[in-house]
């Protein structure tokens, strides 16, 4: 187990190109967090940002004590970056949450209450997203299909923003996926869970860091990674037109042997090549999206390297290091096996 070194809360908060609106987003934080009059550390991941990003954190580690920032060699992507934060928080339970004030800090004393009494997990539930319409229609299909396709419950419209106890947290970090889906991998954990609800915002400045690309990349792997059921389907579809080709097949040569019909054989040919050609497309494709998830968990490369750790502005050697903690997490083998 981690070593709390008596931090009560850790608030993680991956960042990205957020020069702009650091000073408010820490500002927020900070007072949050003091409303609480608990032991309480903030870890800011900094994620390769080409801005002036890192400058600003050191600027502002320099007057607020409980800032660590945990700057990575480069630009590793959102769920990386994350679990980098994760793994370095030593706090009894973690807030994890985006920067880009999406996720508002002043409901960070409502999830330490429900942690307080008895939850696990404290997920910010978003009542409303003021997004496009077609970002709206995209995520209600997403959501729609990982509810049917999930062989284990995922809360709907349930991100990043949480709190976690110290448990749930080891559980996520002893995890050794590379291709992450958190909001999957969270729940799969399960534990005792409580919700507070909240109208996600616009982005208050600047692009999305995760975009359009980014968005459909993340719902490939929620679906890929936490379902069997497109492999059952596909195998189930290819048994139905095998039955109808045998059938058509069959019905050829009854006819052939038994009646003096013509068969046109340049129209059956080509329609049972076509539906031989659509099987055969159809499987690759859900195929091919498991052989690449299993292409990237067997590399087994680092999730994220962190490059230094910075307190109070001065440079720190950062204690963790994610490839040995990997090996670590393999040779568990109370934390290995089919999650069936």
């Amino acid at each position: 187990m981690t070593n709390t070194k008596n931090v009560t809360i850790s608030i993680v908060v991956p960042l990205f190109n957020e020069a702009e609106i650091l000073s408010e987003l820490m500002r927020r934080i900070e007072e949050s967090a003091r409303s609480l009059q608990i032991p309480f550390e903030i870890v800011a991941v900094n994620d390769g940002s080409s801005d002036n990003t890192l400058p600003r954190l050191i600027e502002i580690g320099r007057r607020l004590p409980e800032l660590r920032i945990v700057n990575l060699f480069r630009n590793f992507g959102h769920m990386p970056a994350l679990s980098a934060g994760l793994n370095l928080a030593r706090g009894e339970a973690v807030v994890a949450m985006d920067g880009d004030l999406q996720d508002p800090p002043e409901l960070i004393p409502q999830f330490v209450a429900k942690w307080r009494a008895g939850a696990d997990i404290v997920y910010g539930l978003r009542t409303h997203r003021e997004e496009s319409f077609f970002q709206q229609k995209a995520t209600t299909l997403f959501y729609w299909l990982l509810d049917k396709l999930s062989e284990r419950p995922i809360p709907k419209q349930a991100g990043t923003f949480c709190l976690m106890n110290r448990t749930t947290v080891d559980l996520l970090n002893r995890m050794p996926e590379r291709d992450r889906y958190f909001a999957g991998l969270r729940a799969w954990v399960g534990g005792t869970q409580s919700f507070v609800t909240y109208e996600r915002p616009r982005r208050a400045a600047g692009k999305s860091r995760v975009g359009t690309a980014g968005l459909i990349r993340l719902g490939r792997t929620a679906l890929f990674s936490f379902s069997k059921i497109p492999l059952r389907y596909a195998s189930l579809f290819s048994l139905l037109f095998g039955f109808i080709l045998f059938a058509v097949g069959l019905t050829a040569v009854v006819k052939r042997l038994f009646t003096n019909l013509a068969i046109p054989g340049w129209a059956t040919t080509t329609t049972l090549l076509g539906m031989i050609g659509f099987v055969q497309s159809l499987l690759w494709a859900i195929m091919s999206e498991y052989i690449a998830t299993i292409f990237d968990e067997i590399k087994g490369r680092p999730l994220f390297i962190v490059r230094e750790e910075i307190v109070g502005g001065q440079i720190v050697r950062a204690e963790n290091d994610e490839m040995s903690s990997s090996r670590k997490r393999g040779s568990d083998s109370r934390f290995r096996g089919n999650d069936d």
